[in-house]
């Protein structure tokens, strides 16, 4: 039970991905104490997140009475409670002693969360204009290995191409998931310095994502600033990002 209750945590946090994610989607499918629970937590965390301390306590009272009975998680929502009390007079102290409520809860979040939060790689394009490929079918091949995440191999195809846009935009995403995060940079920004390409928006979205995960705070928010100012499909999650940051 440990270990659902670990999986259910993951799902909200947006740490589920891939196969892992679709075994417990229809796990929630068919259980549905799973939904049940679910919906509560969601229910308690935008509390958390949208009402005051005392409403909290009001909604938790209410979910005790509806829901302590025999069940999966009743030793969660026990241990939730007593946590409400122990907080509930942390949180009191800090309230007379000054504004640190404010700090805590608005405290920016770590670039490993946006991280996780924002970054996916590229999908593969699914029809490649035989005008594109060069050295045979070297963007194809590329694409092949790029599908079953052989980014050390679909690399040497990409490169391959010289400065072939298409090549040059996914090799950038190649090194992300590499963790070479030099070179990625170098790719998107022929990319963009290039300009007359339909990967120049998601190349200034990959570059400010780079930056979180270099730690750079103060160059992602520049790059995201650059982004949300202007009318990019990534402008409003780039907005979301700064404030993240702030």
């Amino acid at each position: 039970m440990d270990k659902l209750n670990q999986q259910i945590e993951d799902f909200l946090d947006g740490n589920l991905l891939g196969e892992e994610l679709d075994l417990f989607l229809k796990q929630k499918e068919q259980e549905q104490d799973i939904a049940n629970e679910i919906d509560l937590r969601l229910e308690v965390n935008q509390s958390l997140k949208d009402k005051g301390l005392f409403q909290l306590r009001e909604l938790l009272d209410k979910q005790r009475n509806d829901f302590f009975i025999k069940d999966p998680f009743h030793n969660f929502r026990k241990d939730l409670l007593k946590t409400w009390h122990l907080a509930a007079a942390s949180f009191s102290l800090i309230l007379v002693v000054g504004g640190l409520w404010y700090i805590l809860s608005n405290k920016p979040y770590s670039t490993e969360k946006l991280v996780t939060k924002y970054y996916k790689p590229a999908h593969p394009i699914g029809e490649i204009r035989s005008v594109e490929i060069r050295s045979g079918d070297a963007l194809a091949e590329a694409f092949n290995h790029y599908k079953k995440n052989d980014f050390n191999n679909a690399l040497k195809y990409f490169n391959s191409l010289d400065n072939q846009i298409t090549a040059k935009f996914y090799s950038g995403v190649c090194y992300i998931e590499l963790e070479k995060f030099d070179q990625a940079i170098e790719s998107f920004t022929f990319v963009i310095n290039d300009k007359d390409n339909l990967f120049v928006e998601q190349a200034d979205w990959y570059l400010g994502l780079i930056y979180l995960m270099n730690n750079q705070r103060q160059m992602a928010i520049s790059q995201f600033e650059i982004i949300s100012n202007g009318d990019s499909y990534y402008a409003s999650q780039a907005e979301e990002i700064i404030k993240y940051l702030n």
